[in-house]
């Protein structure tokens, strides 16, 4: 109110000029006219007397002046409320350090040390991943004494523990997402990329866990994790050291960016609007990009499930750095271990646990529907002579077991088949398959493949515009055999890598045909490619082999026990095809199947080819199926893979 008196005093003066003036403005437009200005009655207008005109203007001026005035208080008065309300906020912020002025203490140690001012050192992962070096200090600050501070004593808003924004969000800790990683920081040097994992490891290879860390003289290998190759040389099953990732905490913060992991953490949700996800203590972390390569989760017998929880305990199912731990111990206790299932994973189990009943009073029992070992993917007869392989190792194979219950009696496992058979033991093994983890598909709204599983992704490996799949979860797009989903160690390792490129921007499709292979043991073991069903029509053309004739031999010269690592993309001849007739699928060599090469045909064209201790010919095999040619004579194709050289 005094600060309007006071306007009003200031403004009277120019209010009374004003009238004035327009009082003679108005004389002069009478003269010039001769008519007086069409004004608002007067009686309308004021209370004064007729004709008063000046009085008339004074009231517009009055009027306007006021609405003046009163826009310059109300500006003034927000100007003066925002200026005391930013000294309130400031006041507010700068609290905590006058309160609680020893809170640095409370800090990680990698931040505390991360703060110290000395002299600068490299940071992991700010590399390439090709070119990165173990060459940080990670290992000893996380080990460093904590901060003597009670926890009652500790504020309640510790630090994060990691970050609430990736650039590069990769949901799973296997082979696929590494591949990505790796990727992804060779195209953008700069990158910061999280992988999130609910298992407690870093990123690591699973061929090794069923094959040759069983074969291991090292009876520290479970803790070790190192095993020998077949090649004798020593190798660890993680891709890279501790040293190599950036701590999580620390991926917004250091200068080139890096790959940081987060263990034991299970993103629940996704929320593709938002690009966002929770995690299972309902965390979230948003992102620019997204890689899903989530694997999968090994399937289980029903009657098992069924059995109860005494069974349960009693049984294993395999795929993790636990399950492989777990059944060591297992097969140390126990005295015998029935294995279901005839599969890869299964034989090449039963082929470990055999070798190491040689030496203990280990049973070792394997039993599936099939006929003979793999029967799903090997002719009938090579299943056979593979089935024979097996039993050698000192496994008893039950063939054509029907589970059909399953029960805890007397201290025992009692598995009980179809046809009457009854087999007791003391732990099982389930190795019936796996199946393609799509928990997420329901919350991110993205399709899973009714017919192959996983979620369905187009050529570029993309399931939305700023989300990819790749490994075991992904049903792609196979431009020659058509829709697959593939569950080995190869597809996982191209599959990541391109993956990782695309989300980089290199928009690439899927053409590669990726190759699996298998070892029972360091004597036999083949490479496949393609579709390989035993319910196709096949040749199979075979050799006498040699000593060089083994995955041990194989990888003596390529250097490394995965095998898919050392595959090149060579330049392969194109199959010269010949008039002769086709040989009969049925090979006459009497179970001698040394070494050779086994064509799968679908409309007389090859689709699927294994190498049987035929080993570095996969770039010739990949051809044949990439040509989709007819032939004639296929022993003259196999002929490219120099099956008949000594």
């Amino acid at each position: 109110m005094w600060t309007c008196k006071n306007l009003w005093k200031k403004l009277a003066p120019l209010a009374r000029s004003s009238s004035t003036l327009c009082r003679q403005n108005a004389r002069g437009v009478l003269l010039n006219n001769e008519r007086r200005l069409p004004l608002v009655p007067q009686a309308h207008m004021s209370s004064g007397t007729p004709g008063s005109g000046g009085d008339n203007n004074l009231y517009y001026l009055l009027v306007g002046a006021t609405c003046v005035g009163g826009g310059f208080y109300a500006y003034r008065t927000i100007k003066g409320d925002k200026e005391r309300y930013q000294e309130r906020i400031n006041e507010i912020a700068s609290r905590p350090n006058k309160v609680v002025p020893e809170q640095p203490i409370t800090e990680a140690p990698g931040e505390q040390a991360a703060e110290t001012p000395q002299e600068p050192t490299p940071v992991a992962g700010s590399l390439p991943a090709e070119t990165a070096e173990p060459q940080t200090t990670t290992e000893q600050e996380s080990a460093a004494e904590p901060a003597t501070v009670a926890p009652a004593e500790v504020p309640a808003s510790t630090p994060v523990e990691f970050p609430s924004h990736a650039p590069y969000l990769l949901i799973g800790g296997g082979t696929a997402s590494f591949a990505a990683a790796r990727s992804i920081r060779a195209r953008d040097p700069g990158a910061r990329v999280l992988i999130i994992t609910d298992e407690p490891d870093l990123p690591y290879m699973r061929p090794p866990l069923s094959k040759e860390l069983w074969f291991s003289d090292d009876p520290s290998v479970v803790d070790t994790l190192r095993f020998k190759q077949w090649n004798g040389k020593e190798r660890s099953i993680y891709f890279q050291p501790p040293s190599f990732y950036v701590s999580p905490q620390d991926l917004e913060k250091v200068e080139n960016g890096g790959v940081a992991v987060l263990t034991g953490k299970k993103v629940v949700h996704m929320d593709v609007r938002g690009n966002k996800v929770t995690l299972s203590d309902d965390t979230e972390i948003s992102y620019d990009k997204c890689l899903i390569a989530t694997g999968g989760i090994p399937r289980n017998l029903q009657v098992i499930e069924r059995a109860g929880e005494e069974v349960t305990k009693r049984t294993t199912l395999f795929r993790k750095v636990e399950d492989f731990k777990a059944l060591d111990k297992v097969s140390r206790d126990t005295k015998s271990i029935t294995i279901i299932g005839g599969g890869f994973l299964g034989s090449e189990l039963a082929c470990a646990l055999g070798r190491r009943s040689a030496d203990s009073d280990l049973e070792v029992i394997q039993m599936f529907p099939e006929k003979g070992n793999m029967g799903k993917v090997l002719p009938e007869y090579l299943s056979n002579w593979t089935t024979a392989k097996v039993k050698s190792e000192g496994v008893a194979v039950i063939t054509e077991a029907l589970v059909k219950a399953v029960s805890f009696k007397d201290g025992k496992v009692e598995i009980k088949l179809k046809d009457g058979r009854v087999v007791k033991t003391d732990h099982i093994v389930a190795a019936v398959g796996l199946e393609p983890s799509v928990e997420l598909a329901k919350s991110a709204g993205l399709e899973v493949d009714s017919d192959f599983g996983g979620f369905r992704v187009n050529a570029e490996l993309q399931a939305r515009s700023n989300i990819w799949v790749a490994g075991d979860a992904a049903c792609f797009y196979d431009i020659r055999l058509g829709r697959r989903r593939v569950e080995h160690h190869d597809h996982a390792v191209v599959s990541g890598r391109l993956a990782g490129e695309n989300m980089t921007g290199a928009n690439k499709p899927y053409w590669h045909q990726s190759m699996f292979w298998s070892d029972l043991g360091p004597d036999v073991g083949y490479e496949a490619i393609g579709i390989v069903d035993s319910s196709l029509p096949t040749v199979g053309v075979f050799a006498k082999a040699t000593a060089k004739d083994t995955p041990k031999a194989a990888t003596e010269k390529s250097g490394t026990g995965i095998r898919s690592e050392s595959e090149t993309e060579g330049t392969a001849s194109s199959p010269v095809a010949s008039s002769t007739p086709e040989p009969p699928p049925v090979p006459e060599q009497k179970d001698n199947y040394g070494k050779g090469v086994i064509f799968y045909l679908r409309d007389k064209v090859v689709v699927g080819i294994i190498l049987w201790n035929v080993f570095n010919r996969m770039p010739v095999a990949r051809k044949i199926i990439k040509d989709g040619e007819e032939h004639a004579d296929l022993n003259e194709v196999a002929k490219l893979f120099n099956i008949h050289d000594d």
